[in-house]
């Protein structure tokens, strides 16, 4: 082989290989931060109406916030419910309460070791008004927290 054509098949070789590596930058799935992941539980985590059992369309952002957990296990979860001002403040503060602990029972059961503290606020709290269907909406919630050690 000639001195060219070893500097030009080198050449290809160096081009190839940088093209591979721009198309795996572009193409490999982008990690969410833990805020992200955090902001999809808390927009995507929904509840059968006046109970605590998690709707099935929950559990894929549930399951990325189990990922983002077992990574790091000295972090610890805070886990707060809320609710609207329908019904009693004393059914709502228990709902609260008993849909913060499903989504500790959730992740405990997904192999979440790290410590998951639990607290309900009931309608003590509200994000948005009660007086309508879209804040009412907005009242029922769970906030997710994340404690770094």
């Amino acid at each position: 082989m000639t001195k060219e054509k070893k500097s030009k098949t080198i050449v290809t070789i160096i081009i190839l290989a940088l093209a591979g590596i721009g198309a795996y930058l572009l193409l490999k799935p982008k990690k969410k931060k833990e805020e992200e992941v955090l902001k999809d539980v808390y927009d995507n985590l929904t509840f059968e109406t006046g109970k605590s059992v998690i709707q099935n369309s929950s559990f894929p952002y549930l399951d990325e916030l189990v990922g983002v957990l077992k990574k790091v296990p000295l972090w610890q979860l805070k886990v707060v419910g809320h609710t609207d001002s329908q019904g009693s403040e004393t059914i709502n503060l228990t709902l609260s309460k008993k849909r913060a602990e499903a989504v500790k029972d959730y992740l405990v059961k997904s192999g979440v070791i790290n410590g998951i503290v639990t607290d309900g606020f009931g309608e003590t709290k509200p994000i948005a008004d009660n007086s309508t269907p879209e804040g009412r909406e907005k009242n029922r919630r769970v906030e997710f927290s994340i404690i770094k050690a």
